[in-house]
């Protein structure tokens, strides 16, 4: 019974120390949605020059999601894009350039840059990359704290004209208005309403 627990204990702390390995080898990036990842995957020249490189995303118990690849290498640069991931294989420099835009949450996970070789199995290129994707804190919309928008009407401006003809048919009469927006308490306007007018 006690060797059963011993043995019980060494697989668990086995398994917590695969697990931390794992994790070193990780690289994390965390960013905003809408902006963009770039990765640099090198790679051994001699050996990988002509090799064409995948882009996949890793899901747990499920085999590699390829979202790019590169197409067979003549030992120039190299450039892929499919949908928002862009592939850049650079030979002479040994590298393998990743790009994702307009990143978004349900992108968040972990991906690998491998060489593509089959019937073999993907070949590692670097560490795994972890990637977080968090919500724009900008686009909350919180209706209590939104600040009501207030319509904004561009200014009545008017002209100085000169002195209307008056009709001798017309009577002059005060403007009813408060006095207090006048600046003139003695201005006056020539009224043309129907029941003013002398006929």
């Amino acid at each position: 019974m006690r060797r059963t627990r011993l043995w019980g204990l060494l697989w668990m702390s086995f398994f917590f120390e695969l697990q931390n390995v794992a994790k070193s080898q990780e690289k994390k990036y965390e960013r905003i949605e809408g902006q963009s990842l770039e990765v640099d995957c090198p790679f051994n020249v001699k050996m990988y020059q002509y090799s064409q490189k995948e882009w996949q995303k890793l899901t747990e118990g499920k085999k590699p999601l390829t979202l790019a690849r590169t197409e067979r290498n003549s030992g120039q640069t190299n450039k892929v894009q499919v949908g928002r991931y862009f592939l850049e294989d650079i030979p002479g420099e040994g590298l393998l350039v990743v790009r994702m835009t307009d990143l978004r949450q349900e992108d968040s996970g972990l991906y690998q840059c491998v060489i593509y070789q089959p019937p073999k199995e993907p070949l590692m290129l670097h560490r795994l990359i972890r990637l977080v994707v968090k919500k724009d804190p900008a686009s909350d919309s919180n209706p209590t704290e939104k600040v009501p928008e207030i319509p904004t009407i561009p200014p009545i401006t008017t002209k100085a004209r000169g002195k209307l003809p008056i009709s001798p048919n017309a009577v002059t009469q005060p403007w009813f208005t408060s006095t207090a927006s006048l600046s003139s308490p003695n201005l006056r306007v020539n009224s043309t309403h129907g029941t003013d007018v002398i006929r």
